[in-house]
């Protein structure tokens, strides 16, 4: 008995060392299993370096609509109809600073076309902000001003309809004292805006700011006066869905072209404000109402506004509009008018949407007898498809 447990205790003694390898081997094989996970693990998280490189690279982007147009106004019209083409280029120049160029290559502005009357190329944007903290973010360039809703929280490419309304495209969209000369709502200056008053549960701020200093003339043009453009803009949101919004603006204008060419002036007094409110549910109803007055002496002198109603059903948008101007100085022209307008969105694909818009325009007395052959009313028909890359 005694032999065989100094037996045993020989063979495990002589054993034991080979044991232990076997223990470190597989201790070995365990950690390099783990190590091989973990490193793979790391590569799969974090960037290449070109895909860095990409990251701080600036962001293209923009759209195209295009289709078809058809309008019974004055000896009325059809056309296969090249609408916008927007070409948008997002960059960061160094932390917390980044810039902003966009240009439209559809530009149809009066004026602006070349000697065909072709559509030519127009710089809409092309500013830096930089954001010192929520509350203060200071925009200096050519830059979209803070003038109610559509102008400025609204793109066309996310708008509900395929135009806007008339209170955008000849309160906003426009330098106020030269009659058509469209200016697309943008001016050379500097601005400073921010956010107040957070609510960090729910993701949102209060109040919103916008205070804008600009020369008050076209884009891409030096100013031809002394005088300055002030904007502020004031907007509460009492929830997340909700916008109250009031801005006012004053500036002092110089006259190029007035309707008739009747008045020469180089510093007239011009104010225009607007106030509106907009519930947007972006799963739901998308309710919209704007006001706006303009008024610079007995030379200009309009006001408009508009009640919009859409409501998201899936890929689907249906929505109804109504919307008034008058021109109180100019009464015989087609800007003084009524109109409804019905319509509907659908996105056949993500980046792909088609739109339909039928509107009808009630003009009135003076100017459906100097301005439009006499009919009261006209017809709109707008087909789009919109492409976002």
């Amino acid at each position: 008995m005694m032999k065989q447990f100094i037996s045993s205790c020989a063979l495990m003694m002589a054993l034991s060392p080979a044991l232990a390898h076997a223990d470190v081997v597989a201790g070995s094989e365990t950690t390099d299993v783990k190590t091989a996970e973990t490193a793979e693990v790391q590569q799969t998280e974090s960037p290449s370096t070109l895909e860095q490189i990409l990251a701080k690279m600036p962001k293209i982007s923009g759209y195209l609509q295009t289709g078809w147009n058809y309008t019974d106004q004055g000896k009325g019209s059809s056309s296969f109809q090249a609408k916008r083409l927007r070409l948008l280029m997002d960059g960061q120049v160094i932390k917390n600073v980044t810039f902003r160029l966009q240009i439209e290559a559809f530009n149809g502005i009066k004026g602006s076309r070349n000697g065909n009357g072709q559509k030519n190329i127009q710089v809409m944007d092309a500013f830096a902000t930089a954001k010192i903290s929520d509350a203060v973010k200071i925009r200096a360039g050519q830059y979209y001003l803070p003038l109610g809703f559509e102008n400025y929280d609204c793109s066309p490419s996310s708008l509900e309809t395929i135009d806007f309304s008339n209170i955008c495209y000849r309160m906003v969209c426009r330098n106020p004292i030269s009659y058509n000369l469209v200016d697309y709502g943008r001016d050379l200056g500097v601005m400073v805006c921010g956010e107040l008053f957070p609510n960090e549960e729910k993701g949102f701020h209060y109040l919103h700011y916008d205070l804008s200093l600009s020369n008050g003339n076209m884009p891409m043009k030096d100013d031809n006066n002394k005088s300055k453009d002030v904007i502020g803009a004031l907007t509460f949101h009492p929830t997340k869905l909700i916008s109250i919004k009031g801005t006012y603006n004053y500036g002092e204008y110089a006259s190029e072209t007035t309707l008739g060419g009747v008045g020469t002036w180089k510093y007239k007094r011009m104010n225009r404000y607007m106030l509106g409110a907009w519930y947007n549910d972006p799963m739901g109803l998308d309710l919209r109402a704007e006001y706006g007055h303009m008024q610079a002496g007995s030379a200009v002198k309009e006001d408009g506004a508009y009640v919009l109603a859409a409501y998201h059903v899936g890929d689907w948008l249906p929505v109804v509009r109504y919307d008034m101007y008058r021109d109180n100085v100019n009464k015989a022209t087609l800007n003084n008018y009524d109109r409804v307008l019905v319509g509907v969105s659908y996105c056949i694909l993500k980046n792909l949407k088609l739109q339909a818009n039928y509107g009808y325009s009630i003009y009135t007395r003076a100017a459906k007898v100097a301005s439009n052959n006499n009919h009261r009313g006209s017809s709109q028909v707008q087909l789009m498809a919109m492409y976002k890359f």
